[in-house]
């Protein structure tokens, strides 16, 4: 396929990425209040500026790494086309899973909703990586890389999938399994490194 293609599918995704990420702040609502309360109001809001916060970290990080894993091809295929457009399925439910997550911050099923669905997230996305690797469709000098970045989705991907039984447990934990991805690539990267 030609790279033209590529480009498209990469311009579909980002377009996706970007209405997904700013409907995330949808959720913020400016209190209407009388000014006398409005200090009270804002305190009020932090929580959910808080999951705003984290909920667009976690897609922007997504869409960092997918910009990366395409930036790194020769080529596609359908099932790769395929595979991406389940990741877009779920980075649009983002939107939804924040505010569930926000209404009912510790409600374990609310929090489980949204380990689900970053889980799966994140899970497509590990094998988008693996199959563009088997397939050989990453330019040679990006192959190390996206091995590397392959072992990184899957470590995130199990992360966020522990944090669904683990918010029955206690959605605080869940929460910090989430932040845990954030920063997870840097011990898997250097891990993917010396094992190579």
């Amino acid at each position: 396929m030609e790279q033209r293609d590529l480009s498209r599918i990469v311009a579909f995704t980002d377009g996706v990425m970007a209405v997904a990420i700013t409907l995330l702040v949808l959720n913020l609502e400016v209190p209407r209040v009388p000014a006398s309360e409005l200090d009270d109001a804002l305190v009020d809001l932090f929580p959910s500026l808080v999951t705003y916060l984290l909920a667009f970290a976690l897609v922007g990080r997504f869409w960092i790494i997918h910009h990366r894993m395409f930036e790194a091809l020769r080529e596609f295929d359908a099932r790769l086309m395929t595979l991406n457009l389940g990741f877009l399925a779920l980075i649009v439910l983002m939107p939804f899973a924040t505010e569930l997550y926000d209404r009912y911050t510790d409600e374990p099923l609310a929090c489980a909703v949204f380990g689900t669905i970053m889980g799966l997230a994140a899970l497509l996305n590990w094998a988008m990586a693996t199959h563009t690797l088997r397939r050989d469709y990453v330019h040679e000098s990006h192959r190390e890389a996206r091995q590397v970045g392959s072992l990184i989705a899957i470590g995130v991907t199990l992360a966020f999938l522990l944090s669904v039984p683990v918010a029955f447990v206690s959605t605080t934990a869940a929460a910090l399994l989430w932040l845990s991805t954030l920063v997870l690539r840097y011990p898997l990267g250097r891990f993917g490194a010396t094992a190579r």
